[in-house]
């Protein structure tokens, strides 16, 4: 009789927001235990923190167009 063998299992996939949401929180843990130290976590949560952030700094200027003036209601 042959040797019977049991179907490999392939594990579930991981939805890739949680895994970039479980690292984020770990970079923030360790930035806030650790007081910033330096280390390579650190410098990658100043590095996500700025892409994360960026969209809340002031616009450059020279990216601006000016807007033609509204019309006035009669």
């Amino acid at each position: 009789m042959a040797p019977q063998f049991e179907p490999t299992q392939v594990p579930e996939t991981t939805d890739e927001s949680d895994i970039l949401r479980e690292q984020l929180d770990y970079l923030i843990e360790h930035a806030a235990s650790e007081a910033q130290c330096g280390c390579s976590e650190c410098r990658r949560y100043l590095r996500v923190r700025a892409i994360l952030l960026e969209i809340f700094g002031e616009p450059e200027r020279g990216n601006l167009r000016e807007m033609a003036p509204l019309p006035k209601a009669a």
